[in-house]
């Protein structure tokens, strides 16, 4: 899988409609859906952890 490079006010867009689809799936008793989506959520938050902040440092905001 190739991954892209996107800046970090894209990834936190991407997330914030993540969680809102989470809710959603929950929501509607889809706990095989939402098991998957929780881990999709996992992984943002750890390619933001090693996003470039403004400075250039990578993880350190």
């Amino acid at each position: 899988m190739q991954r892209l490079l996107i800046d970090r006010s894209t990834l936190d867009l991407i997330t914030s409609d993540a969680r809102d689809f989470l809710n959603v799936l929950n929501a509607a008793g889809l706990h095989q859906a939402s098991a998957i989506m929780q881990e999709v959520l996992e992984q943002l938050v750890l390619d933001r952890a090693h996003l470039p902040d403004e400075t250039g440092d990578a993880g350190s905001s």
